[in-house]
């Protein structure tokens, strides 16, 4: 982004603190909800969700659930964004700056910065991770500073950096990204290994900055992060989604896909393919030849396009 645009949302919107509410498959009633709102509805009969572009979602358990309860065949806007369900996951969201301007290091589609929405563990996370794993002080274990995680008392889940332009009314989803779950699943093993050879050890003789019994690291891993390591992608996705259009005012929203990508940011070590593959089509992303108009404003970015053979998207407009 722009740094005066960037400077400017960050101003308005930067301490501002988010509470986001989230269970599987959630997206479903958000794209419901927009789509009532654009078309100046507060309801839709029941059998219109078999059409598109809503049919990809009437088939999902949450869908149904409320579906099943309208007994007059109407589904209304307070039905969808009103739904809870007991099995709901809390998260608080902040926001943050990424990149020095330099693509080759950020890995950014233009030399300039991104705005990055990070989508942090909520307080009785924290005091399960505490109370298991004892850390020494608030930079965790499982922490990364090189990248765009919030410091201090709240942990972060997951990010994604994005980049958009408010005069042609674009947004740009440049990465969907998670440490915390990996580095606990990749020190587990770690931990396990140490302890196959020397059964007296403790974790924090292989982890540092924790003071805990196997028991509780494996506890909290399995334990405490289960409802988390399927969801992470798409809660995270679903946060930056509902952010863009309700924050910024932007509801035509680019994805990377796997080649072009990976090409115009320069990502040499392969990224997790799902990630730009069926992450962003679960959503109702559509692939397109159509560039973001400010990237081909760009000069720079236009002749990186232009040496990508056939670039693609995925695109969605909410």
């Amino acid at each position: 982004m722009k740094q005066k645009e960037l400077d400017e949302i960050l101003d308005c919107l930067g301490d501002e603190r988010r509470v986001f509410y989230y269970l599987k498959d959630r997206y479903c009633l958000d794209m419901i909800n927009w789509y009532m709102e654009n078309n100046k509805r507060q309801s839709l009969q029941v059998r219109e969700l078999n059409k598109p572009p809503l049919q990809r979602f009437s088939t999902k358990p949450i869908v149904k659930n409320i579906t099943k309860r309208c007994g007059n065949g109407m589904l209304t806007k307070d039905d969808v964004s009103l739904y809870w369900n007991e099995g709901t996951l809390a998260f608080t969201l902040t926001l943050d700056r990424w990149g020095e301007g330099d693509r080759d290091y950020d890995q950014t589609s233009r030399n300039q910065q991104n705005l990055v929405l990070q989508i942090n563990f909520d307080n009785k996370h924290n005091q399960e991770y505490h109370r298991l794993l004892k850390p020494s002080d608030n930079y965790g274990p499982f922490e990364f500073r090189g990248h765009p995680i919030r410091r201090g008392y709240r942990k972060t889940l997951s990010w994604v950096r994005i980049d958009a332009d408010l005069s042609t009314g674009e947004a740009l989803i440049e990465e969907v990204q998670n440490d915390w779950l990996r580095d606990v699943n990749r020190d587990l093993e770690h931990v396990n290994k140490h302890l196959s050879k020397e059964n007296t050890a403790k974790p924090g003789d292989v982890i540092n900055g924790i003071h805990c019994e196997y028991g509780d690291i494996k506890e909290y891993a399995e334990v405490i992060l289960k409802p988390y390591k399927t969801l992470w992608a798409e809660l995270s996705l679903a946060a930056a989604i509902r952010f863009i259009r309700n924050e910024l005012g932007i509801s035509i929203i680019y994805y990377h896909t796997f080649d072009t990508g990976r090409k115009i940011k320069k990502i040499y070590d392969l990224p997790p393919k799902s990630m730009y593959t069926s992450l962003p089509k679960q959503f109702g992303f559509e692939v397109t030849n159509e560039s973001p108009m400010f990237l081909q404003r760009d000069k720079q970015s236009k002749r990186y396009l232009q040496a990508i053979k056939t670039p693609q998207w995925y695109c969605i407009n909410v």
